[in-house]
């Protein structure tokens, strides 16, 4: 499951969960405490909450939920962005709404996933925040592109699409290579076209690209 890691993981990885409802909470502490090399920290369910909990609690990611009592959303990023610069933030929300996965991104989260993901995936996503990346479920992915411009649309062929939102979610060339079966020099090519086309210079203007389209 674990990524090569641009940053050392911790063991454990110490995880704080912030969601208004406590099924939702105590849901996501048994899949995360039941991962070895995993454990949940602290809990929270609103806003005030999450900044009083990382005042006083080490941890190296947090899992927060887009709608709690204010202070919530990309409000809420922003704040602990400025505050916590380094901490990974992974978005679990049952939005999957473009605007509102575009607006939580921008405020600084690295990740986002929402609430009907498989188990996997979440653990997956938090090992790559960690390890410095950033994630997207990958049907939000395909969400954000569908209501890209369509001059970006034309631009890119299928295939085209299918290699830049899988580079969007952090995935590697030979991992595409082997998910499409392709060869690495063929997933390199249509990387090289996509980002010549659409006018992109590196992997940030990329995934930067992805979230504000």
């Amino acid at each position: 499951m674990k990524l090569f890691s641009a940053r050392p993981i911790p063991d454990p990885i110490e995880v704080l969960l912030a969601d208004d409802h406590a099924m939702v909470r105590n849901g996501l502490q048994r899949i995360i405490d039941g991962e070895q090399g995993m454990h949940v920290a602290g809990q929270a369910a609103d806003g005030a909450g999450v900044l009083a909990l990382l005042e006083r609690t080490a941890c190296h990611v947090l899992l927060l939920d887009v709608t709690m009592p204010a202070p919530n959303g990309p409000e809420l990023v922003s704040l602990i962005r400025s505050r916590w610069p380094d901490l990974p933030i992974l978005m679990v929300s049952m939005h999957n709404e473009p605007t509102i996965v575009r607006a939580t991104m921008a405020a600084g989260a690295n990740g986002y996933i929402t609430k009907d993901s498989e188990p996997e995936e979440l653990l997956h996503a938090i090992y790559m925040v960690v390890e410095g990346q950033r994630y997207v479920d990958q049907m939000l992915i395909e969400s954000l592109i569908s209501v890209a411009t369509p001059r970006s649309r034309e631009l890119l062929s299928p295939r085209e699409r299918e290699v830049m939102r899988r580079l969007a979610t952090g995935q590697s060339n030979g991992e595409i290579a082997q998910a499409l079966f392709l060869s690495e020099k063929t997933v390199s090519t249509h990387k090289v076209n996509l980002m010549t086309k659409l006018g992109l210079h590196s992997m940030a203007e990329l995934i930067r690209f992805v979230d504000q389209n």
